[in-house]
């Protein structure tokens, strides 16, 4: 029985925990509800982008989707280039490597362009042996003053709940600004981001009398993250205090609950203490 891009496909590969053993993300709306789900989980995902029109296509479901039932520690999507474009750009991926399959682990990348279906599993298999290496112009980037980084332009105007940081101005309006700082990093092409901004402008209204809790965001497809702040997915929340104490936000999605984390984990006042080690890696 060919594997097609239909309910009832999905419904024959869906596993215990109620996601597909493989993804689709195409302009299908029954597949939604899975490719949300499946940039929210943590864990080693492999990603295959191809044009679904082209002639191999079924050729490289079979072989994609055999490499799901083989692995099933790592969570798969296999994406159309014309629907999956916002992601592609994302992971700084290339348009003409297609198809190309890209695997994307904790702290590394690895990437497989112009690829053929015969390829997929023995690649795979050489990721699985630990014999591939990582795509290393992937690895995040450490910012530093002493060369330029990939920044929006700082705005001019900045009179929001949720105040707007770049790259250029994330030292001085995260790390240094001797308040206690929520910062959201996301994608704008990102459903979960797009539920939380709403969210977040409540939490930021709610806490604008307090002048030392400052609400904040950040396109991290835009700007260059430094490195401690780890992004796995789309959004990511990191919490900075006045003590120089970096947390990150893995907590429940609604205000009160934001509210709540904030309140238990800021600081009293502007702490003069020096900046931690794990700061300076970003000066």
């Amino acid at each position: 029985m060919s594997q097609n891009f239909d309910r009832d496909a999905l419904e024959k590969f869906v596993d215990f925990s109620g996601l597909p053993k493989v993804v689709t993300f195409d302009s299908n709306p029954t597949n939604q509800k899975y490719r949300l789900k499946y940039f929210h989980i943590d864990g080693t995902k492999a990603m295959l982008f191809l044009n679904f029109s082209d002639d191999r296509a079924e050729a490289f479901r079979t072989q994609f989707y055999e490499a799901a039932k083989q692995y099933s520690a790592i969570s798969f999507l296999i994406g159309d280039v014309t629907a999956s474009l916002g992601a592609i750009r994302h992971f700084e991926l290339k348009e003409s490597d297609v198809p190309l399959i890209f695997i994307l682990a904790s702290k590394s990348k690895y990437i497989k362009p112009t690829v053929e279906p015969d390829q997929i599993l023995p690649w795979l298999k050489k990721y699985a042996d630990g014999r591939l290496a990582p795509d290393v112009k992937s690895e995040p980037p450490i910012l530093r003053p002493s060369r330029r980084v990939r920044s929006e332009p700082i705005p001019v105007v900045n009179n929001q709940p949720v105040k707007t940081v770049v790259a250029d101005n994330l030292h001085d309006a995260f790390f240094k600004s001797r308040k206690n700082v929520l910062l959201e990093i996301y994608a704008p092409w990102c459903e979960f981001s797009q539920k939380l901004a709403p969210i977040l402008d409540e939490v930021a209204v709610s806490l604008q009398d307090d002048e030392d809790i400052v609400i904040a965001k950040m396109d991290g497809t835009v700007n260059d993250i430094p490195s401690n702040l780890s992004i796995e997915g789309y959004p990511s929340m990191y919490f900075y205090s006045f003590g120089g104490i970096l947390l990150s936000y893995d907590g429940g999605r609604t205000a009160e609950e934001i509210i709540d984390f904030i309140t238990k984990n800021k600081g009293s006042k502007p702490g003069e203490e020096p900046t931690p080690e794990y700061v300076k890696d970003v000066l």
